[in-house]
């Protein structure tokens, strides 16, 4: 049940999940062949009731079948979730099937969709999908061919080999070849898959170009973007970044949890060691920060709130988490504090609460931070 609200909810940018490897493209392939198999569904019904003239056993056969591949395709991709590696592969199958089907079924009405799953492999990054894409539908041009010719709806050139116009093919009204074509196997290859299977390969090496250049352009954009919303110095996100995530409305009753930090004794090292190793001591403190939050598989988000001060929201997060992180933090702490010639050390608050207090929380947890502050002076 989890995995079908994923596939059918509204995509969040705060929900982790989202921010899997391919699990947006595996969502937004699943619903465009959810959109096909629907408009498959109305072009069915019309053909029932006489707007189009094929045959009704034809297609209803194709239909069932491509009724049934969506099912068990449903079914799979529930079982193994749209976050897992081969999620991506069911998802071009399913497209490369739904293809063979009805283009078996229906053949010249078609021709075009042999190439959806070399589309939709565009949508992903993969190099190793692609191919197998473009595998596959060489595959499918082939088979639908044979298949379109005994069982679908029959193209009469096919049928009578008619590579030419009408004018030549007709006198006085009456149509000139009365004759079957005697070797059909090697007819269909030659007129057909061949000929279908080079228009893909071109269609494969023009799709790859563009989805390529697309692809860089999106990456240049979103690094420009992260980017801007990173501290250079601590590798943490920086206070805008922080400001802009808190005005995205979230669901106000969820839980979440803030911790504070500042760096103790900032000033003396400055004072003493030189500003350099002041940067440097407030890279080593992020540094340890941001270790502890990528150990929580990137739910929880780390700022650079202010010069020296640091801010870790955890989404979901309770008081229990909260203390986990803290102590986490402590123990990589240890051994740096050890090794260290300068002193090295932070004062740590948290808080919880609501997503609607959140900026309550963090005021909380900075209050909670200065008393641990106090007691380290002390």
């Amino acid at each position: 049940m989890q995995t079908l609200k994923i596939l059918f909810s509204k995509i969040k940018d705060d929900d982790p999940i989202y921010e899997k490897k391919d699990v947006v493209e595996n969502i937004f392939v699943f619903r465009m062949l959810l959109i096909w198999h629907l408009l498959y569904t109305f072009v069915f019904i019309l053909n029932c009731l006489n707007i189009f003239i094929v045959d009704k056993q034809i297609f209803a056969t194709g239909y069932i079948l491509s009724c049934v591949l969506l099912l068990v395709f449903i079914v799979l991709l529930t079982i193994v979730g749209p976050d897992h590696a081969c999620a991506k592969y069911l998802c071009i199958l399913d497209a490369g099937f739904i293809v063979l089907i009805t283009s078996s079924s229906l053949t010249y009405h078609m021709v075009i969709v042999a190439m959806l799953p070399i589309v939709i492999a565009g949508v992903y990054s993969s190099k190793y999908l692609s191919r197998f894409a473009f595998v596959f539908s060489i595959f499918n041009i082939a088979l639908s061919t044979y298949v379109g010719y005994y069982f679908g709806v029959c193209d009469a050139n096919m049928v009578l080999l008619t590579t030419t116009s009408l004018k030549h093919l007709q006198k006085d009204g009456v149509f000139l070849l009365n004759e079957v074509n005697k070797n059909p196997g090697l007819t269909l290859f030659m007129y057909y898959v061949f000929p279908r299977s080079l228009i893909a390969t071109g269609f494969y090496s023009v799709s790859n170009g563009v989805n390529k250049m697309l692809r860089r352009t999106m990456e240049k954009a979103h690094r420009i973007k992260r980017e801007a919303a990173m501290d250079d110095m601590t590798g943490l996100y920086n206070k805008n970044k922080l400001l802009d995530d808190l005005e995205k409305p979230k669901e106000p009753d969820r839980k979440v949890a803030v911790i504070y930090w500042d760096v103790n004794e900032l000033k003396f090292v400055n004072d003493t060691y030189g500003h350099e190793k002041g940067d440097r001591l407030i890279a080593r403190i992020a540094g340890t920060i941001r270790l502890v939050a990528a150990n929580d598989n990137d739910n929880a988000r780390t700022y650079r709130y202010g010069g020296d001060e640091f801010i870790m929201i955890i989404p979901d997060g309770t008081e229990d988490d909260a203390l986990s992180f803290i102590d986490r933090w402590n123990k990589l702490m240890e051994p740096i504090q050890k090794d260290s010639k300068i002193p090295i050390s932070a004062s740590v608050g948290y808080a919880c609460g609501r997503y609607a207090d959140i900026n309550k929380i963090i005021c909380e947890a900075d209050e909670k931070m200065y008393e641990n502050k106090r007691v380290h002076r002390e």
